[in-house]
């Protein structure tokens, strides 16, 4: 099996449920309610594909130490948060959507997206070290 399919596999179905649950969301009235839900959620599914992208693809990455795994997890899961946003501004200005009402809000969902990677990561962390126990 390529590190591709074995990624899409074992992680893919993570963003690909948020991204499902988003346009749900989007065409409901409840979309400002559940817009920190829906960061939070890209957080959290984004870096559980990147926590497994970096396994699947060491070979071209190198082995990490599990301190510089979690930094760069993290690190990629809050710029794929910013390409959101970014993204969510060009819609704003060449479609005139008005997704972004305000700066605040903004960071607001950049601050969500951050919690949803720093929450994965650090389940993440407290499964291997229960697994680890349990190995010894």
């Amino acid at each position: 099996m390529t590190p591709l399919l074995r990624l899409l596999l074992r992680a893919g179905w993570a963003p690909v449920a948020v991204l499902i649950f988003h346009q749900k969301i989007m065409r409901t009235p409840w979309r400002q309610q559940l817009d920190f839900v829906m960061h939070y959620s890209g957080g959290v599914a984004i870096a559980f594909f990147l926590w497994h992208a970096l396994d699947c693809f060491a070979h071209w990455f190198g082995q990490r130490t599990p301190f510089a795994r979690y930094v760069f997890t993290f690190a990629l899961a809050c710029t794929v948060g910013l390409f959101w946003e970014f993204a969510e501004l060009f819609s704003d200005v060449v479609f005139r959507t008005h997704i972004q009402h305000n700066i605040h809000e903004t960071m607001r969902d950049l601050m969500a997206d951050a919690t949803g990677a720093l929450t994965t990561l650090v389940l993440t962390w407290v499964v291997r070290c229960f697994v680890a126990k349990r190995e010894e």
